[in-house]
């Protein structure tokens, strides 16, 4: 394979997710689901030292010879569909300077700091969703730890970011200190910025709450994504524990209309696939549809320590050893799932997948027994 022909992640030469993790602060240059090591703790470290440091530029090394050994490939999204748009393609579709300046000197310490920030160093959400918590999560105990944590983004990372990304661990309006952080934050202090991402539930983005964030602040918003996990109100009373799908659709009106006259510049609605809620894909996807979005994403279920090994493999029906995963594969081969809106991500895959179904009995057997 040519050098030219050579895949390059742009993650790890952008991205710093400052996380709740092992210890809340950790540091990592992607999703954690996708790239497992993290790079230092902002409690304890500067932004730049944690940027350039050793762990840091071990991961860029391994982008740059082509190994991605950090990587869980079956995971990444972006590993499965290489598109031009997204962070991994051919280094010869590369066009973004500074990239195209570290390939070509091979670079692990950079010099520049952060272009994208994801905050997820903070749990609080006004939901507890059985894929991501067991109760209700308010942090006030780690009240000062994200004080800190946020006072360093905001005083040393803030200048050279391009996109800031609010929340990927609870929610940016359940949480207090999110919350607060967007009512008070300032135009002067992120002047690079080009991007406010909010990932949320929905459930307390409605005009209300949106008239309390600075207009210089709102017009900075230009995505968000609202994670929904189910098509109609019995499954999302299940998945969405503590959420009402009526308040849901009235404030996707509101969110839509965000869109539709800006500042959204781009909106989305994802779905965590799992047993309860697979069959619910297509209407998921005119849901979509319903409110303008520009994307509908699914992804697969990730065991974030809320369920035991039988329940996991129990819900994740994306697993060979399911007893469902043939009708689940074969539903992915629907006409729907083909649409120009609809992301797979890292169920891309399994849509080209042809399982036996004897292969998958046998598998489903081994498993029992595993487990028994």
């Amino acid at each position: 394979m040519s050098r030219n022909k050579q895949l390059f992640c742009s993650k790890p030469f952008k991205w710093f997710e400052v996380s709740e993790g092992k210890e809340v602060g950790d540091v990592y240059m992607c999703c954690p689901s996708w790239l497992d090591t993290p790079i230092g703790n902002l409690q304890y470290q500067s932004v730049e030292e944690i940027w350039n440091g050793d762990k840091a530029q071990q991961i860029r090394r391994s982008i740059l010879d082509g190994s991605f050994e950090y990587c869980n490939r079956s995971r990444c999204p972006f590993l499965q569909t290489k598109t031009i748009s997204g962070p991994v393609q051919e280094i010869e579709d590369v066009t973004d300077q500074d990239l195209k300046a570290a390939i070509e000197n091979e670079l692990t310490i950079l010099p520049y700091g952060p272009r994208e920030i994801n905050c997820c160093y903070d749990k609080s959400c006004n939901l507890s969703c059985p894929s991501c918590r067991t109760e209700i999560i308010i942090e006030m105990k780690n009240k000062q730890q994200i004080l800190t944590i946020q006072n360093k983004i905001n005083n040393e990372a803030l200048q050279d970011a391009h996109l800031l990304y609010i929340t990927g661990s609870g929610d940016p309006f359940g949480s207090p200190f999110f919350r607060k952080w967007l009512q008070t934050m300032r135009r002067k202090d992120m002047p690079n910025l080009q991007k406010l991402h909010l990932h949320s539930n929905g459930l307390l983005w409605n005009p209300k709450m949106w008239s309390t964030i600075p207009e210089e602040i709102q017009q900075l918003i230009k995505s968000a994504e609202i994670s929904i996990d189910a098509a109609s109100a019995e499954t999302y009373a299940i998945n969405r524990r503590g959420g009402n799908f009526e308040r849901l659709l009235k404030n996707l009106e509101f969110i839509s209309a965000l869109r539709r006259n800006g500042p959204l510049e781009w909106l989305g609605i994802s779905m965590v696939v799992q047993e309860n809620n697979y069959l619910e894909m297509p209407d998921f996807v005119v849901l979509g549809k319903r409110f303008n979005v520009d994307t509908v994403y699914f992804s697969q279920l990730v065991n974030w320590g809320t369920y035991s090994e039988r329940e996991f493999y129990n819900r994740a029906v994306h697993l060979p050893s399911h007893p469902k995963y043939s009708q689940f594969v074969n539903l992915l081969k629907k006409e729907i799932f083909n649409e120009p809106l609809v992301y797979l991500g890292n169920l891309t895959e399994m849509q080209h997948t042809r399982p036996t179904r004897k292969y998958t009995k046998s598998i489903v057997k081994l498993l029992k027994r595993a487990l028994s």
